[in-house]
């Protein structure tokens, strides 16, 4: 199997958490339906070619450093009589991410040609989330082999986490684990949709050690548990 490895380290980022409303609080990942959105975008896929993404792609995301959480207040006003609103939005600056995506050769091998050569400018997050890559080889081809690890350093699944699980810190600025329901999908219906949430522990600045091992991706021998 062909794995594709993209690395990034933006300026900032905004991923919307979108079951909050006055704050709009952020993931300090990039959630799975916006990595492959952003790979969509790259290729210059429509919405239907980014549901066919889904249902191809195989995700999961090392969030290397968190970067520094940041809030900004704004007041949402109308008119005179009407109620105020203040809105704070919850930002990270500079963090740094490695995506990590697996399926068909050829699927891959395009979402590498659009990564490197994008038809529409790539967003890692919102529209002022631009995308800065993290160094010289921010995207990568790599062979990839499934297997079991107990040991790891990406983003993994609540209900493994809760069967035990340590922290190990590596290194400062670390990110604790957290659970977070991370949108992995969607349901269609006519001109709406809705998201299909999976709740997963992230972490950063160390290590995840499991009571037991989870079925993961080896991407040139990195392990991630992927969704």
């Amino acid at each position: 199997m062909l794995g594709l490895v993209v690395e990034v380290r933006p300026i900032q980022v905004h991923f919307r958490i979108p079951y909050n409303s006055l704050l709009m609080d952020s993931y300090p990942f990039p959630p799975r339906t916006t990595a492959i959105g952003m790979l969509a975008g790259a290729m210059g896929l429509p919405e239907e070619g980014f549901r066919g993404l889904l249902k191809k792609i195989r995700y999961g995301v090392i969030v290397d450093e968190a970067g520094t959480r940041i809030e900004e207040t704004a007041v949402i006003y109308k008119n005179p009589g009407t109620p105020v609103y203040p809105i704070t939005k919850v930002l990270y600056h500079r963090p740094h991410y490695r995506m990590f995506f697996a399926g068909d050769d050829e699927l891959i091998e395009r979402a590498y040609e659009g990564i490197l050569d994008p038809v529409f400018v790539p967003y890692i997050g919102d529209s002022e989330s631009l995308f800065y890559p993290a160094k010289k080889d921010y995207a990568r081809l790599v062979e990839v082999k499934e297997g079991e690890e107990s040991t790891l350093r990406s983003i993994i699944p609540e209900e493994a986490y809760s069967r035990g699980a340590r922290f190990f810190i590596l290194k400062r600025g670390n990110l604790t684990p957290r659970d977070y329901r991370m949108p992995v999908d969607f349901t269609y219906r006519g001109k709406g949709r809705r998201a299909v949430f999976r709740k997963v522990v992230a972490f950063a600045g160390g290590y995840v050690e499991l009571a037991n091992p989870l079925k993961v991706l080896f991407f040139d021998g990195e392990p991630v548990f992927t969704f």
